[in-house]
């Protein structure tokens, strides 16, 4: 008696609004069907939206971004500063450098490290090829500047210097390519379509180490008007020495800040960084 309500019991509270309740035959279930484990979003990527409301230097407000160029709307201003690392202190051999990408007095955007061959560090310095991968405040991957080994001396017209930009996962944004002059050092800008959108033209000098400390203009592909600046220098504040990118205003879109941001990595170690060991001088 007492066995046949319980049953009914337990067939009253089986849902009658629900179609799809089963019975339970209360049999002990399987431990492989037992979920212990979450679900995750399926990648390191930080939660969205990040929000830039507090953010100091920029009056843009708060933004969602969908993507690692997104960080780059907005910004007028950014500071590229290289991290020290304990093999520059302790050896005579290049090692891979880590930049920090930032507003001026402000948050960091990005993070960009460098992946390139040990045996091209030690023979070529800073005319090396790389892979710089940038990360965004997000975790994830946001560009790729890739540099061709070449050298930055007109005694080698046939292949000088560029470097190209390629967002995840795999959208090819454009180059910056180095033009063949004696003293001016000249770098054309082009998107995807090979269009020329800016010139980048430094200060007259015959020497590699006379553009250590100097100002390149970021010209309209005609070379008719100045729009922005990259310059070199130190930095009393960071007790450091910084690149300064100065954007155009015409680059609204941010995969054209990508490209002149790609322009400045390019100036870093083809002008302004000072190789420790090098047995290729041209490089």
């Amino acid at each position: 008696m007492g066995d046949s309500g319980g049953a009914e019991v337990r067939t009253e509270n089986r849902g009658i609004d629900n179609n799809g309740a089963t019975n339970d035959d209360e049999t002990p279930v399987r431990p492989d069907l037992v979920i212990s484990v979450q679900p995750t979003n399926g990648g390191d990527r930080a939660q969205l939206p990040v929000s830039t409301l507090d953010w100091r230097s920029t009056p843009r407000g708060q933004f969602i971004p969908v993507n690692g160029l997104d960080f780059l709307i907005g910004v007028s201003n950014l500071l590229i500063q290289q991290t020290v690392e304990l093999t520059d202190l302790t050896s005579k051999i290049e090692s891979e450098n880590r930049y920090i990408v930032r507003i001026p007095y402000g948050e960091a955007l990005f993070i960009a490290s460098e992946t390139s061959s040990s045996t091209q560090r030690c023979l070529c310095g800073t005319g090396r090829a790389f892979s710089m991968h940038l990360h965004d405040s997000t975790r994830q991957e946001a560009m790729v500047f890739t540099r061709r080994l070449a050298a930055a001396s007109c005694c080698f017209p046939c292949r000088l210097q560029e470097i190209k930009v390629v967002t995840p996962p795999g959208d090819y944004v454009g180059r910056v390519q180095q033009q063949c002059t004696w003293l001016v050092p000249f770098y054309l800008v082009r998107d995807a379509n090979d269009d020329v959108l800016f010139v980048v033209e430094g200060p007259e000098a015959l020497l590699r180490s006379a553009l250590l400390i100097s100002e390149f203009k970021i010209m309209t592909s005609d070379s008719l008007r100045v729009v922005g600046k990259i310059a070199h220098g130190w930095d009393r504040e960071l007790n450091s020495f910084i690149t300064k990118i100065q954007m155009p205003a015409p680059a609204v879109q941010p995969k054209h800040k990508a490209l002149i941001l790609a322009a400045a990595f390019l100036l870093e170690y083809t002008y302004f960084e000072t190789p420790r060991s090098s047995c290729c001088s041209c490089c």
